[in-house]
């Protein structure tokens, strides 16, 4: 049986419905804004409903960043990946300096810091892999110190 996974973060409720095709599974897991997102974002979309341990995907969600809004230095405990939808955004990491704008994509491998920071009001869909490592969630923090030497 093949699995087909549809995400949508366009709802104000969530819900998860499985729907039969073909005799294979589509799930359909919808998300919700949240009330108070963090202090760099201006909006922020994501799954309450667990996704399925199966799928390579297990986290998503859609943040909208104000003009000059960055968010802190951190790192994951999974590979992640992000899609610029629109505006002009620049990545920071250990390596350098890039920017990015509508339908590029960025892939950050587990373990490495970033950060972005937006030029204009950016919006992205980011997704997360399966935990590893220590398997921590969220954004994770180098001590001071360290965390010092990737300013920019």
């Amino acid at each position: 049986m093949v699995e087909m996974f549809f995400l949508s973060w366009s709802c104000t409720d969530v819900r998860v419905r499985n729907l039969c095709i073909g005799g294979g599974r589509m799930i359909h897991i919808q998300a919700k804004q949240h009330e108070n997102p963090p202090p760099y974002l201006t909006l922020k979309r994501s799954p309450i409903e667990t996704i399925p341990n199966d799928s390579y995907i297990q986290d998503y969600g859609v943040d909208t960043y104000a003009p000059e809004a960055s968010s802190d230095f951190h790192f994951h405990d999974c590979d992640t990946w992000w899609i610029i939808v629109d505006g002009i955004a620049r990545i920071f990491s250990a390596e350098g300096e890039i920017q990015v704008g509508p339908a590029d994509m960025v892939y950050t491998p587990m373990g490495e810091s970033h950060r972005i920071e937006a030029i204009t009001m950016v919006t992205l869909v980011w997704f997360e892999g399966p935990l590893r490592g220590q398997k921590r969630k969220g954004h994770l923090r180098h001590d001071e110190k360290e965390a010092k030497k990737l300013e920019p």
